[in-house]
């Protein structure tokens, strides 16, 4: 009898216990906005976030697998001369004017790591690449005087990565750099200019430039991409909730900015050579691509920072008010 009763004392004990230790943990949850449906996943991943002010669409948001971190940024990048790159030279990879000296990113350590904390010409920069979304894009890490360390959540919004920032645990679009929760909602990262070319482009055209390492502090293989193949089908890992049939729905795009407008063009039907003029908001913009060199202009010569994105991405990302202009039409 004695034996039952210290069974039941026991079980009460832990159940009391279980209780306590639930009670306790939803009093130390996140105050998320009432009219917020915040996944509670991403709640519990990111308890530090501010979640006053939430972005609607982040209720969408869905685990990529990988969990926080599970994709790991690369902080503290080195850099090796770019004759020791022994990959195809087809690989792609990002590009930036470090003063005199020219910094190489390639995709098949992109692909691993997604996003690259630098120093670019005296610029803190966040060096980003989505492989799901195609969509490689440079933001100044510096945000009301504060600069910013990106990392990846582990969560996509329409198969776009969403970024974090470690000082806060903000959460950012990595496709429009637009807050989605952690601070206020009109907060947005600065463009930064890069060109898109192949490491063989590069090879000729810098011979000096310096390719990020690939000793990383972490064991990846670069020689395999992860996601071969994926450009390349009609599939999606994680499927958009809409889609545009007019072009198929991997087509990269480059895409621009200017006042308030997202504008995308085929970036294969911006013929090498030629001078294409479009109009935004009633202003001449001209693009100008020379092999893999493009550059993007306004009425007064400005130049105007761009960046990659598959068509659908491009699309999910930008909603209705996006502006798409095709060389060929």
């Amino acid at each position: 009898m004695k034996k039952y009763i210290g069974i039941g004392m026991g079980i009460f004990v832990l159940i009391s216990l279980g209780i306590f230790i639930y009670i306790k943990g939803v009093s130390q949850m996140p105050n998320v906005t009432k009219s917020s449906d915040v996944p509670f996943e991403i709640q519990t991943t990111f308890a530090k976030t501010d979640w006053t002010s939430v972005d609607p669409n982040l209720e969408r948001a869905l685990s990529g697998g990988p969990g926080k971190d599970g994709i790991p940024s690369i902080d503290a990048p080195k850099f090796v001369p770019v004759n020791t790159f022994k990959h195809p030279d087809a690989v792609q990879a990002i590009v930036m004017r470090d003063g005199k000296n020219v910094k190489v990113y390639p995709y098949n350590i992109l692909n691993w790591h997604e996003i690259v904390n630098d120093t670019v010409a005296g610029v803190p920069v966040a060096v980003t690449f989505c492989p799901l979304c195609g969509s490689a894009i440079v933001y100044d890490r510096r945000v009301d005087g504060e600069t910013l360390t990106f990392g990846v959540s582990g969560y996509l919004l329409e198969s776009n990565m969403i970024m974090f920032d470690r000082e806060h645990e903000a959460l950012w679009q990595q496709s429009t750099g637009k807050v989605l929760a952690g601070r206020n909602l009109d907060t947005e990262l600065q463009l930064l200019p890069f060109q898109l070319m192949t490491m063989g482009e590069v090879k000729k055209m810098h011979p000096g430039a310096l390719v990020l390492s690939e000793e990383t502090g972490h064991r990846r293989d670069y020689v395999r991409n992860p996601y071969s193949g994926y450009e390349d089908s009609e599939g999606y890992i994680f499927s958009p909730s809409r889609e545009d049939l007019r072009y198929p729905s991997k087509t990269i795009f480059v895409v621009f900015r200017y006042e308030g407008a997202s504008v995308g063009a085929p970036y294969l039907k911006l013929t090498d050579g030629k001078v294409f003029e479009t109009k935004v908001n009633g202003d001449s913009i001209r693009l100008v691509r020379d092999g893999d060199l493009l550059t993007i202009t306004d009425r007064n010569g400005r130049e105007l920072p761009f960046y990659f994105e598959m068509w659908f991405s491009f699309i999910a990302q930008h909603g209705e008010g996006t502006i798409v202009f095709d060389p060929s039409k």
